[in-house]
Protein backbone atom coordinates (compact mmCIF):
# COMPACT_ATOMS: atom_id res chain seq x y z
CA UNK A 1 0.00 0.00 0.00
CA UNK A 2 1.36 3.44 -1.14
CA UNK A 3 0.91 6.48 0.79
CA UNK A 4 0.57 9.85 -1.04
CA UNK A 5 2.72 12.59 0.80
CA UNK A 6 0.75 15.31 -1.02
CA UNK A 7 -0.38 18.31 1.04
CA UNK A 8 -2.02 21.56 0.50
CA UNK A 9 0.66 24.41 -0.20
CA UNK A 10 0.78 26.94 2.62
CA UNK A 11 -1.10 30.21 1.63
CA UNK A 12 0.15 33.11 4.26
CA UNK A 13 -2.16 35.60 3.85
CA UNK A 14 -4.97 32.84 4.96
CA UNK A 15 -2.92 31.99 7.71
CA UNK A 16 -2.16 35.86 8.72
CA UNK A 17 -6.15 36.31 8.45
CA UNK A 18 -7.03 34.00 10.38
CA UNK A 19 -4.44 34.38 13.37
CA UNK A 20 -5.71 38.22 12.96
CA UNK A 21 -9.74 36.91 13.31
CA UNK A 22 -8.76 34.42 16.00
CA UNK A 23 -6.80 37.23 18.12
CA UNK A 24 -10.27 39.75 17.46
CA UNK A 25 -12.20 37.19 18.91
CA UNK A 26 -9.78 36.19 21.75
CA UNK A 27 -9.72 39.67 23.21
CA UNK A 28 -13.28 40.19 22.76
CA UNK A 29 -14.16 37.29 24.55
CA UNK A 30 -11.38 38.11 27.05
CA UNK A 31 -13.36 41.35 27.71
CA UNK A 32 -16.85 40.30 28.15
CA UNK A 33 -15.51 37.96 30.51
CA UNK A 34 -13.92 40.40 32.92
CA UNK A 35 -10.32 38.84 32.50
CA UNK A 36 -8.53 41.95 30.92
CA UNK A 37 -10.16 45.62 31.68
CA UNK A 38 -10.38 48.37 28.81
CA UNK A 39 -6.93 49.84 29.42
CA UNK A 40 -5.35 46.21 28.82
CA UNK A 41 -8.09 45.83 25.84
CA UNK A 42 -6.53 48.57 23.71
CA UNK A 43 -2.60 46.57 23.69
CA UNK A 44 -4.70 43.84 22.55
CA UNK A 45 -5.03 44.19 18.71
CA UNK A 46 -1.58 46.10 17.98
CA UNK A 47 -0.44 42.81 20.11
CA UNK A 48 -2.24 40.13 18.16
CA UNK A 49 -0.83 42.41 14.51
CA UNK A 50 2.57 42.18 15.65
CA UNK A 51 1.89 37.78 15.82
CA UNK A 52 0.08 37.26 13.08
CA UNK A 53 3.01 39.20 10.93
CA UNK A 54 5.38 37.58 13.05
CA UNK A 55 4.15 34.45 11.91
CA UNK A 56 3.78 35.35 8.45
CA UNK A 57 7.26 36.32 7.76
CA UNK A 58 8.46 33.12 9.71
CA UNK A 59 6.05 31.14 7.72
CA UNK A 60 7.31 32.76 4.30
CA UNK A 61 10.73 31.97 5.27
CA UNK A 62 10.08 28.70 6.18
CA UNK A 63 8.04 28.24 2.62
CA UNK A 64 11.07 29.69 0.71
CA UNK A 65 13.34 27.07 2.23
CA UNK A 66 11.78 24.01 1.46
CA UNK A 67 10.87 25.20 -1.68
CA UNK A 68 14.70 25.90 -2.31
CA UNK A 69 15.43 22.55 -1.03
CA UNK A 70 13.00 20.71 -3.95
CA UNK A 71 14.83 22.80 -6.49
CA UNK A 72 17.42 20.67 -9.32
CA UNK A 73 20.84 22.25 -8.30
CA UNK A 74 24.11 20.82 -9.04
CA UNK A 75 27.26 20.31 -6.67
CA UNK A 76 28.12 24.02 -7.65
CA UNK A 77 24.94 25.67 -6.71
CA UNK A 78 23.52 26.07 -10.09
CA UNK A 79 20.16 25.08 -11.48
CA UNK A 80 20.39 22.04 -13.68
CA UNK A 81 18.59 22.58 -17.06
CA UNK A 82 16.32 19.80 -18.04
CA UNK A 83 14.70 19.02 -21.48
CA UNK A 84 11.52 17.01 -22.39
CA UNK A 85 11.60 14.68 -24.84
CA UNK A 86 11.18 16.95 -27.85
CA UNK A 87 14.65 19.07 -26.63
CA UNK A 88 12.44 21.86 -25.64
CA UNK A 89 13.40 23.18 -22.03
CA UNK A 90 11.24 22.44 -19.05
Amino acid sequence: MSTSTNTHPLNVSYLVVGLVFLGLAASWVLRETGVVDLAEVRWLFPLTLVLAGVVGIVAMAAKGISRADRTDRDEFGYYETTYDDEGDIR
